[in-house]
């Protein structure tokens, strides 16, 4: 049972905390874990590297974001005026293959930046910046629920490697080598799929009979389409996401 305390003018309020309350908010939302997610780095250029980075990334930072201010004051105290926002680079981690395969991708793509000619991949005269729209790809962050479900997905846009971290080799000891790169990017997308909350996303089904093949669709903002004219065989996946590019 929740205390109560009576505070000025005599209002009765109930105290915050209760433990039955807590408990039954944990069994509601769950607590996340910081150990269920994956990163999907696509560059400007196709590579099956693109895969071992997903299955060896070990930390990634979720993106923060500060709002721009500028003071503002016509009579009275100052006021603070957003202008704008400003995110934070993303640092990712990873674990190296022995050939250094992942570190030579970034070191690629770094030379598709500023043609440095290391690596042989840049364009146009050596030292000379490439065009902004040839060298951005998208980094992905999936956070999953601890059975699994996935709860959000950060998309970096107009993302690439502004610093490839510095690997310190040893005679001392044997530890497992880990890269680190910082991105840069422009913009940030986010969507939540909230556990207490029914999903909001697109649902497709599909069908195979003797008449031939049919679709249909739940669009949200749309509402139903379908197309069809056999369904004796039928199938169906939903996401609380959308439509979500699978690369």
């Amino acid at each position: 049972m929740r205390k109560q305390v009576r505070i000025q003018f005599g209002e009765t309020v109930e105290m915050p905390f209760n433990v039955n309350s807590f408990s039954a908010e944990l069994s509601k939302s769950g607590v996340a874990q910081s150990s269920h997610f994956e990163v999907q780095v696509t560059g400007p250029g196709a590579s099956a590297i693109e895969r071992n980075i997903m299955l060896r990334c070990d930390t990634v930072d979720i993106p923060g974001r500060t709002i721009a201010s500028t003071e503002y004051r016509i009579y009275g105290p100052l006021r603070k005026v957003g202008y704008g926002a400003i995110y934070t680079d993303v640092s990712i981690s990873m674990l190296m293959s022995e050939d250094f395969r992942e570190r030579s991708y970034f070191e690629q793509w770094h030379d598709k930046i500023i043609n440095t000619g290391a690596f042989g991949s840049g364009a146009g005269g050596k030292h000379n910046p490439s065009y902004y729209d040839d060298y951005v790809g998208t980094v992905t962050i999936r956070q999953f629920g601890s059975a699994g479900d996935l709860m959000s997905v950060h998309t970096l846009q107009e993302a690439y490697p502004l610093a490839i971290g510095p690997v310190q080799m040893s005679w001392s000891n044997a530890d497992l080598v880990k890269q680190q790169i910082n991105f840069g990017y422009r913009d940030y997308k986010v969507v939540y799929n909230k556990v207490d909350q029914p999903g909001l996303g697109a649902a497709f089904g599909f069908s195979f009979g003797r008449d031939g093949l049919g679709l249909s669709a739940s669009l949200p903002g749309i509402g139903n389409v379908s197309l069809s004219d056999g369904l004796n065989i039928t199938g169906s996946f939903k996401t609380p996401f959308g439509l979500i590019r699978k690369i």
